[in-house]
């Protein structure tokens, strides 16, 4: 976590003085900082997931929940890192295309948790 507070604090530096002389290439150290820390951010993510498909047999047929939950969480993240950088980029119109393409991909994959619902209702209903 160390590390990842030093880069963003060096990158911000360093974007800081060479944004004087060359915004240009400010610009370009905060995109390569911010990928950077989103590459750190997969690596911790893929930990995660090791350790939760270890609880593939606690959880049993319920792992389809969690798979549609880890979906979601991971077009959150990245839908909201995308809008970020195009608002600090001076994009914002972008920014919010951005945010409504993640909330329409949420609502498609939630739409098959709706459906077991759906199901469930009809089934009580008999």
């Amino acid at each position: 976590m160390l590390q990842v507070c030093v880069l963003a604090a060096a990158g911000v530096f360093a974007a800081l003085i060479i944004k004087k002389d060359k915004p240009e290439f400010a610009a370009l150290i905060i995109l390569l900082v911010s990928f950077l820390i989103a590459i750190r951010v997969l690596a911790i993510l893929e930990n995660a997931l090791l350790e939760i498909e270890s609880w593939q047999e606690l959880i049993g047929e319920n792992m389809n929940y969690m798979t549609l939950l880890f979906k979601l969480i991971g077009i959150t993240y990245i839908c909201d890192f995308a809008a970020n950088l195009c608002k600090d980029s001076g994009y914002s119109s972008l920014s919010n295309h951005i945010e409504i393409f993640g909330k329409v991909a949420i609502m498609a994959a939630g739409f098959p948790v709706i459906r077991m619902m759906i199901d469930m209702l009809e089934g009580m209903m008999r």
